[in-house]
Protein backbone atom coordinates (compact mmCIF):
# COMPACT_ATOMS: atom_id res chain seq x y z
CA UNK A 1 0.00 0.00 0.00
CA UNK A 2 2.65 2.51 0.91
CA UNK A 3 4.58 1.80 -2.78
CA UNK A 4 1.15 2.64 -4.18
CA UNK A 5 0.98 5.92 -2.28
CA UNK A 6 4.36 6.59 -2.80
CA UNK A 7 4.10 6.34 -6.88
CA UNK A 8 0.96 8.04 -6.71
CA UNK A 9 2.26 11.14 -5.30
CA UNK A 10 5.66 10.75 -6.88
CA UNK A 11 3.91 11.07 -10.44
CA UNK A 12 1.75 13.57 -8.87
CA UNK A 13 4.28 16.08 -7.78
CA UNK A 14 6.80 15.24 -11.15
CA UNK A 15 3.69 15.91 -13.59
CA UNK A 16 2.54 19.04 -11.47
CA UNK A 17 6.48 19.94 -11.53
CA UNK A 18 6.34 19.69 -15.31
CA UNK A 19 2.83 21.72 -15.88
CA UNK A 20 4.35 24.32 -13.34
CA UNK A 21 7.32 24.56 -14.99
CA UNK A 22 5.73 24.70 -18.43
CA UNK A 23 3.37 27.46 -17.73
CA UNK A 24 6.14 29.61 -16.38
CA UNK A 25 8.62 28.91 -19.23
CA UNK A 26 5.35 29.91 -21.35
CA UNK A 27 4.27 32.87 -18.92
CA UNK A 28 0.98 33.35 -21.07
CA UNK A 29 -0.12 36.46 -18.69
CA UNK A 30 3.83 37.49 -19.13
CA UNK A 31 3.83 37.35 -14.72
CA UNK A 32 7.31 36.23 -14.60
CA UNK A 33 8.85 37.42 -17.98
CA UNK A 34 8.33 38.89 -21.68
CA UNK A 35 7.34 36.26 -24.31
CA UNK A 36 10.37 33.54 -24.87
CA UNK A 37 8.85 30.73 -26.52
CA UNK A 38 5.88 32.03 -27.33
CA UNK A 39 3.68 34.59 -29.72
CA UNK A 40 3.71 37.99 -28.62
CA UNK A 41 -0.18 37.92 -27.29
CA UNK A 42 -2.07 39.41 -24.46
CA UNK A 43 -5.06 37.88 -22.63
CA UNK A 44 -8.77 39.80 -21.97
CA UNK A 45 -8.71 39.27 -17.94
CA UNK A 46 -7.11 42.22 -16.98
CA UNK A 47 -7.44 41.46 -13.60
CA UNK A 48 -5.17 38.75 -14.05
CA UNK A 49 -2.85 40.36 -17.09
CA UNK A 50 -2.53 43.65 -15.88
CA UNK A 51 -0.37 42.58 -13.38
CA UNK A 52 2.22 41.33 -16.75
CA UNK A 53 1.70 44.29 -18.25
CA UNK A 54 2.87 46.31 -15.19
CA UNK A 55 5.51 43.73 -14.96
CA UNK A 56 7.25 43.47 -18.53
CA UNK A 57 5.78 46.28 -20.77
CA UNK A 58 7.47 49.35 -21.42
CA UNK A 59 4.85 52.57 -20.46
CA UNK A 60 4.83 55.74 -18.35
CA UNK A 61 1.42 56.77 -18.39
CA UNK A 62 -1.91 54.30 -17.67
CA UNK A 63 -5.78 54.48 -18.46
CA UNK A 64 -7.73 52.78 -15.64
CA UNK A 65 -11.06 52.64 -15.38
CA UNK A 66 -13.93 50.68 -15.75
CA UNK A 67 -16.15 49.58 -19.10
CA UNK A 68 -16.44 53.74 -19.26
CA UNK A 69 -12.82 53.47 -19.92
CA UNK A 70 -11.75 50.22 -21.86
CA UNK A 71 -12.34 52.14 -25.18
CA UNK A 72 -9.91 54.82 -24.86
CA UNK A 73 -7.08 53.75 -26.99
CA UNK A 74 -3.45 53.73 -25.56
CA UNK A 75 -1.85 54.45 -28.93
CA UNK A 76 -3.89 57.08 -29.95
CA UNK A 77 -3.45 58.52 -26.02
CA UNK A 78 -0.13 58.07 -26.49
CA UNK A 79 -0.13 59.96 -29.55
CA UNK A 80 -2.07 62.96 -27.84
CA UNK A 81 -0.57 63.15 -25.04
CA UNK A 82 3.16 62.32 -26.14
CA UNK A 83 3.43 59.90 -23.61
CA UNK A 84 3.45 55.95 -23.82
CA UNK A 85 -0.16 54.56 -22.04
CA UNK A 86 -1.30 51.57 -21.68
CA UNK A 87 -5.02 50.75 -20.68
CA UNK A 88 -5.48 48.04 -18.55
CA UNK A 89 -9.06 49.19 -17.05
CA UNK A 90 -11.09 46.56 -14.87
CA UNK A 91 -14.52 46.32 -16.64
CA UNK A 92 -17.22 46.86 -13.81
CA UNK A 93 -14.45 47.64 -11.09
CA UNK A 94 -15.20 49.08 -8.10
CA UNK A 95 -12.29 51.88 -7.23
CA UNK A 96 -11.35 49.65 -4.30
CA UNK A 97 -10.09 47.12 -7.19
CA UNK A 98 -8.72 49.42 -9.35
CA UNK A 99 -6.75 50.38 -6.24
CA UNK A 100 -4.94 47.41 -5.49
CA UNK A 101 -3.93 47.92 -9.47
CA UNK A 102 -2.99 51.71 -9.11
CA UNK A 103 -0.92 51.07 -6.12
CA UNK A 104 1.04 48.66 -8.03
CA UNK A 105 1.89 50.26 -10.97
CA UNK A 106 3.06 53.56 -8.99
CA UNK A 107 5.04 51.27 -6.76
CA UNK A 108 6.92 49.55 -9.91
CA UNK A 109 7.08 51.89 -12.68
CA UNK A 110 7.51 55.74 -12.43
CA UNK A 111 3.98 57.35 -13.94
CA UNK A 112 3.93 60.16 -15.41
CA UNK A 113 0.07 60.54 -16.19
CA UNK A 114 -3.18 58.67 -15.27
CA UNK A 115 -6.57 58.48 -16.67
CA UNK A 116 -8.74 57.28 -14.62
CA UNK A 117 -12.62 57.59 -14.52
CA UNK A 118 -14.86 58.27 -11.50
CA UNK A 119 -17.17 55.21 -10.76
CA UNK A 120 -17.51 52.74 -9.14
CA UNK A 121 -17.31 54.24 -5.56
CA UNK A 122 -17.34 51.76 -2.62
CA UNK A 123 -15.97 48.19 -1.96
CA UNK A 124 -14.98 45.50 -4.79
CA UNK A 125 -18.36 43.24 -5.33
CA UNK A 126 -17.44 39.85 -4.66
CA UNK A 127 -18.65 38.05 -7.74
CA UNK A 128 -17.08 36.19 -10.43
CA UNK A 129 -15.14 39.12 -11.76
CA UNK A 130 -13.77 40.15 -8.45
CA UNK A 131 -9.97 41.18 -8.12
CA UNK A 132 -10.24 39.33 -4.46
CA UNK A 133 -8.28 36.05 -6.05
CA UNK A 134 -5.52 37.21 -7.89
CA UNK A 135 -4.19 40.24 -5.22
CA UNK A 136 -0.89 38.09 -4.98
CA UNK A 137 -0.13 39.22 -7.99
CA UNK A 138 0.06 42.36 -6.87
CA UNK A 139 1.91 41.95 -3.59
CA UNK A 140 5.92 42.13 -3.00
CA UNK A 141 6.65 38.66 -3.45
CA UNK A 142 7.24 36.87 -6.59
CA UNK A 143 7.45 33.34 -5.53
CA UNK A 144 3.36 33.19 -4.50
CA UNK A 145 3.19 34.65 -8.20
CA UNK A 146 3.61 30.47 -9.43
CA UNK A 147 -0.28 30.02 -8.10
CA UNK A 148 -1.31 31.45 -10.76
CA UNK A 149 0.02 28.12 -13.23
CA UNK A 150 -0.17 25.74 -9.77
CA UNK A 151 -3.66 26.47 -8.43
CA UNK A 152 -5.42 28.14 -11.54
CA UNK A 153 -5.51 25.05 -13.20
CA UNK A 154 -7.99 27.06 -16.41
CA UNK A 155 -4.67 28.68 -17.46
CA UNK A 156 -2.96 25.44 -18.56
CA UNK A 157 -5.01 25.80 -21.95
CA UNK A 158 -2.50 28.35 -22.58
CA UNK A 159 0.26 25.79 -23.06
CA UNK A 160 -1.01 24.64 -25.94
CA UNK A 161 -1.51 28.11 -27.81
CA UNK A 162 0.98 29.55 -30.28
CA UNK A 163 4.68 28.46 -29.09
CA UNK A 164 7.53 26.62 -29.74
CA UNK A 165 5.99 23.76 -28.45
CA UNK A 166 2.76 23.78 -29.79
CA UNK A 167 2.47 25.79 -32.77
CA UNK A 168 -0.74 25.43 -33.52
CA UNK A 169 -2.77 28.51 -32.96
CA UNK A 170 -6.05 27.34 -34.09
CA UNK A 171 -6.54 25.67 -30.46
CA UNK A 172 -5.97 28.92 -28.55
CA UNK A 173 -8.58 30.85 -26.19
CA UNK A 174 -9.02 34.34 -27.19
CA UNK A 175 -6.07 36.49 -27.01
CA UNK A 176 -5.53 40.35 -27.43
CA UNK A 177 -2.82 42.85 -28.61
CA UNK A 178 -1.53 45.23 -25.95
CA UNK A 179 -3.46 47.84 -28.02
CA UNK A 180 -6.79 46.19 -27.94
CA UNK A 181 -6.13 44.48 -24.62
CA UNK A 182 -9.55 46.39 -23.25
CA UNK A 183 -11.78 47.52 -26.09
CA UNK A 184 -15.29 46.06 -26.11
CA UNK A 185 -16.73 47.93 -29.26
CA UNK A 186 -15.54 45.84 -31.96
CA UNK A 187 -17.60 43.17 -30.61
CA UNK A 188 -20.82 43.36 -33.34
CA UNK A 189 -23.25 42.14 -29.28
CA UNK A 190 -21.79 45.82 -28.49
CA UNK A 191 -21.74 47.68 -31.79
CA UNK A 192 -24.95 46.74 -33.31
CA UNK A 193 -27.00 48.53 -30.33
CA UNK A 194 -25.81 51.88 -31.48
CA UNK A 195 -27.94 54.18 -33.43
CA UNK A 196 -31.27 55.09 -31.17
CA UNK A 197 -33.39 53.16 -30.01
CA UNK A 198 -34.88 50.62 -33.01
CA UNK A 199 -31.07 49.09 -32.35
CA UNK A 200 -32.15 48.67 -29.11
CA UNK A 201 -35.18 46.67 -29.80
CA UNK A 202 -34.07 44.62 -32.21
CA UNK A 203 -31.30 43.63 -29.23
CA UNK A 204 -34.32 43.50 -26.86
CA UNK A 205 -33.02 40.03 -25.51
CA UNK A 206 -29.17 41.35 -24.62
CA UNK A 207 -29.37 41.49 -21.12
CA UNK A 208 -28.22 45.01 -21.05
CA UNK A 209 -31.12 46.24 -23.51
CA UNK A 210 -33.13 44.15 -20.80
CA UNK A 211 -32.08 46.10 -17.53
CA UNK A 212 -32.46 49.48 -19.46
CA UNK A 213 -35.61 48.80 -20.62
CA UNK A 214 -36.92 47.02 -16.85
CA UNK A 215 -34.88 50.68 -15.98
CA UNK A 216 -37.48 52.59 -18.23
CA UNK A 217 -40.60 50.82 -17.12
CA UNK A 218 -39.89 51.03 -13.48
CA UNK A 219 -39.47 54.67 -13.62
CA UNK A 220 -42.37 54.99 -15.65
CA UNK A 221 -44.45 53.19 -13.21
CA UNK A 222 -43.34 54.63 -10.60
CA UNK A 223 -44.12 58.41 -11.85
CA UNK A 224 -47.57 57.53 -12.97
CA UNK A 225 -48.67 55.64 -9.84
CA UNK A 226 -46.90 58.63 -7.53
CA UNK A 227 -44.64 56.05 -5.95
CA UNK A 228 -41.66 58.94 -6.07
CA UNK A 229 -40.25 59.08 -2.61
CA UNK A 230 -38.75 62.68 -1.90
CA UNK A 231 -34.96 63.04 -1.21
CA UNK A 232 -33.84 61.89 1.93
CA UNK A 233 -31.25 64.11 3.12
CA UNK A 234 -30.21 61.57 5.84
CA UNK A 235 -29.48 58.78 3.22
CA UNK A 236 -28.60 61.85 0.73
CA UNK A 237 -25.44 62.52 3.63
CA UNK A 238 -24.66 58.85 4.67
CA UNK A 239 -24.29 57.89 0.66
CA UNK A 240 -21.82 60.86 0.41
CA UNK A 241 -20.00 59.63 3.20
CA UNK A 242 -19.25 56.31 1.63
CA UNK A 243 -18.25 57.61 -1.39
CA UNK A 244 -16.02 60.28 0.05
CA UNK A 245 -14.11 57.76 2.40
CA UNK A 246 -14.00 55.45 -0.75
CA UNK A 247 -13.12 58.55 -2.82
CA UNK A 248 -10.08 59.04 -0.18
CA UNK A 249 -9.06 55.68 0.51
CA UNK A 250 -8.48 54.32 -3.08
CA UNK A 251 -7.65 57.33 -5.09
CA UNK A 252 -6.69 60.64 -3.04
CA UNK A 253 -4.26 59.00 -1.11
CA UNK A 254 -1.87 58.34 -4.24
CA UNK A 255 -2.74 61.54 -5.44
CA UNK A 256 -1.01 63.43 -2.70
CA UNK A 257 1.56 60.46 -2.23
CA UNK A 258 2.38 60.94 -6.08
CA UNK A 259 3.06 64.44 -7.05
CA UNK A 260 4.80 63.91 -9.80
CA UNK A 261 2.13 62.25 -11.07
CA UNK A 262 -0.74 64.29 -13.03
CA UNK A 263 -4.38 62.51 -12.71
CA UNK A 264 -6.91 62.94 -15.38
CA UNK A 265 -9.97 62.32 -13.68
CA UNK A 266 -13.28 62.20 -15.55
CA UNK A 267 -17.28 61.56 -14.63
CA UNK A 268 -18.32 58.98 -17.54
CA UNK A 269 -20.69 60.62 -19.67
CA UNK A 270 -24.08 58.79 -18.90
CA UNK A 271 -26.88 59.59 -21.63
CA UNK A 272 -29.57 62.22 -20.19
CA UNK A 273 -31.96 59.59 -20.28
CA UNK A 274 -29.92 58.03 -17.63
CA UNK A 275 -30.06 61.40 -15.13
CA UNK A 276 -33.52 62.08 -16.22
CA UNK A 277 -34.88 58.43 -15.18
CA UNK A 278 -32.71 59.40 -11.88
CA UNK A 279 -34.29 62.79 -11.53
CA UNK A 280 -37.90 61.87 -11.60
CA UNK A 281 -37.94 58.74 -9.80
CA UNK A 282 -35.56 58.33 -7.83
CA UNK A 283 -34.25 62.12 -6.79
CA UNK A 284 -32.08 60.25 -3.76
CA UNK A 285 -29.83 58.91 -6.60
CA UNK A 286 -29.58 62.12 -8.51
CA UNK A 287 -29.00 64.35 -5.64
CA UNK A 288 -26.31 61.63 -4.49
CA UNK A 289 -24.60 62.14 -7.76
CA UNK A 290 -24.77 66.17 -7.56
CA UNK A 291 -22.92 65.82 -4.04
CA UNK A 292 -20.50 63.73 -5.22
CA UNK A 293 -19.43 66.35 -8.03
CA UNK A 294 -18.83 68.69 -5.34
CA UNK A 295 -17.64 66.22 -2.87
CA UNK A 296 -14.28 65.55 -5.77
CA UNK A 297 -14.18 69.18 -6.72
CA UNK A 298 -13.63 70.36 -3.50
CA UNK A 299 -11.24 67.35 -1.75
CA UNK A 300 -9.25 68.00 -5.18
CA UNK A 301 -9.25 71.70 -5.45
CA UNK A 302 -5.60 72.02 -2.93
CA UNK A 303 -3.78 69.55 -5.13
CA UNK A 304 -1.99 70.50 -8.37
CA UNK A 305 -2.09 67.32 -10.00
CA UNK A 306 -4.93 65.72 -10.24
CA UNK A 307 -7.96 67.65 -12.59
CA UNK A 308 -11.08 66.63 -12.85
CA UNK A 309 -13.48 66.55 -15.77
CA UNK A 310 -17.18 66.81 -16.55
CA UNK A 311 -18.73 66.63 -19.84
CA UNK A 312 -22.69 65.89 -18.75
CA UNK A 313 -23.44 69.55 -20.28
CA UNK A 314 -22.46 68.66 -23.99
CA UNK A 315 -25.37 68.01 -26.27
CA UNK A 316 -24.34 64.23 -27.37
CA UNK A 317 -25.96 62.65 -24.23
CA UNK A 318 -29.25 63.71 -25.95
CA UNK A 319 -29.25 61.20 -28.26
CA UNK A 320 -29.46 57.69 -27.92
CA UNK A 321 -27.65 56.80 -30.97
CA UNK A 322 -24.59 57.37 -29.31
CA UNK A 323 -25.43 54.71 -26.48
CA UNK A 324 -25.70 50.84 -26.56
CA UNK A 325 -27.83 51.11 -23.56
CA UNK A 326 -28.45 54.17 -21.12
CA UNK A 327 -24.93 54.51 -19.78
CA UNK A 328 -22.21 53.15 -22.42
CA UNK A 329 -21.47 55.56 -24.66
CA UNK A 330 -19.83 54.94 -28.54
CA UNK A 331 -15.93 55.16 -28.44
CA UNK A 332 -15.67 58.23 -30.81
CA UNK A 333 -16.57 59.82 -27.22
CA UNK A 334 -13.46 58.12 -25.95
CA UNK A 335 -11.47 59.67 -28.69
CA UNK A 336 -13.41 63.41 -28.13
CA UNK A 337 -12.71 62.73 -24.21
CA UNK A 338 -8.65 62.18 -24.37
CA UNK A 339 -8.69 65.48 -26.89
CA UNK A 340 -10.94 67.17 -24.22
CA UNK A 341 -8.49 66.14 -21.44
CA UNK A 342 -5.01 67.19 -23.16
CA UNK A 343 -6.88 70.61 -24.18
CA UNK A 344 -7.97 71.20 -20.61
CA UNK A 345 -11.49 71.49 -22.10
CA UNK A 346 -14.37 70.56 -19.56
CA UNK A 347 -12.30 70.89 -16.80
CA UNK A 348 -14.60 71.65 -13.51
CA UNK A 349 -12.76 73.25 -10.45
CA UNK A 350 -14.63 75.34 -7.70
CA UNK A 351 -15.07 78.50 -9.60
CA UNK A 352 -17.18 76.67 -12.46
CA UNK A 353 -18.96 73.91 -10.67
CA UNK A 354 -21.46 75.49 -9.40
CA UNK A 355 -22.50 77.02 -12.87
CA UNK A 356 -21.86 73.03 -14.18
CA UNK A 357 -24.22 71.90 -11.97
CA UNK A 358 -26.96 74.55 -12.85
CA UNK A 359 -26.47 73.48 -16.39
CA UNK A 360 -26.81 70.03 -16.04
CA UNK A 361 -29.50 69.95 -13.43
CA UNK A 362 -31.24 72.63 -15.86
CA UNK A 363 -30.64 70.18 -19.26
CA UNK A 364 -32.40 66.99 -17.36
CA UNK A 365 -35.82 67.00 -17.78
CA UNK A 366 -38.03 67.25 -14.80
CA UNK A 367 -41.35 65.07 -14.72
CA UNK A 368 -44.72 67.38 -15.00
Amino acid sequence: MKRYLLIFLATWLVTTSILVGAGIIIDPYRIFHPPWVRDDYFLPNTRIQASGVINHVEFDSIILGTSMAENFSPGEASRIFNERFVNISLSGSSQSERAIVLEYALKNRKISKVIYSLDGFGKAPIDSRSIAPYTYLYDDSLINNIHIYSYDVSNLKYLFCGNIFWSERSSCPETRSLETLTEWASDTNHSMRFGGLDKWLSAKNNSQIKEALNEIANSIEKIETGAISPGEPLKIQSALEERSKSFNDYLLKYVIDHQKTDFYLFFPPYSRLRYAIWKQSDPNAFQIYIETLRMVVNETSKYSNVFIYGFDDQSFLDDLANYKDTSHYSPEYNSRILTWIKNGEHLLNTENLENYISAITSLTPTHT
